[in-house]
């Protein structure tokens, strides 16, 4: 089950500061995720488009979690009881990150 964000803007900015944090490859899986959405195979996923996409993703970290925060954002889901935020279109528990920096081991 999953539920829309409703958090504090200090929540949000924790969320954004986790998701930088994650390692590039990370960074990239996600991406390709997005890039890989389609209707028309395996629930919404395409594997020949996620393979396109992990092959020319670049590896500049900053611009791959900007567009993750923008689509993530825009799609505002997290898991059931609120307490990490998707960033990836299907929630997959690496590619979610907490709402506060606390739980993701940061100070």
């Amino acid at each position: 089950m999953a539920w829309s964000w409703s958090h504090s803007p200090e929540a949000y900015r924790d969320a954004e500061l986790n998701l930088r944090a994650l390692p590039v490859e990370t960074l990239r899986e996600i991406r390709a995720e997005w890039m890989a959405r389609d209707d028309s195979d395996y629930d919404g996923f395409s594997p020949a488009m996620f393979a396109d996409a992990m092959r020319t993703l670049s590896d500049d970290a900053e611009a791959l979690a900007d567009a993750i925060w923008d689509l993530a954002s825009d799609q505002q889901t997290c898991d059931n009881g609120g307490f990490n935020a998707w960033m990836c279109p299907f929630g997959c528990g690496p590619h979610c990150v907490a709402f506060d920096r606390e739980s993701a081991g940061v100070s």
